[in-house]
């Protein structure tokens, strides 16, 4: 099963992009940032869709456009996880 979530905001440049998935990670490290956070919440994305044998990948021209963040994960779950 495929999932996406998409937004209509800015956008991520290419040359961040590789490294949205690392611990405390964050785009913008300038002192007067906007959006707050801890760079932990993708990380702890992919650790949860990649236990579940999935993936995570990120879609974004960096130009505006907005961003679409991806996710698959099999459609039948081995049982030894529950």
């Amino acid at each position: 099963m495929v999932f996406y979530v998409k937004d209509n905001g800015i956008g991520i440049p290419k040359d961040k992009q590789n490294n949205l998935f690392k611990k405390f990670y964050q785009v913008d490290t300038s002192q007067t940032r906007v959006h707050g956070g801890t760079g932990l919440g993708l990380v702890i994305c992919k650790g949860i869709v990649e236990g579940l044998d999935g993936k995570i990948w990120v879609e974004s021209d960096g130009d505006g456009i907005g961003t679409t963040f991806y996710f698959t994960i099999p459609k039948k779950l081995d049982s030894k996880l529950f």
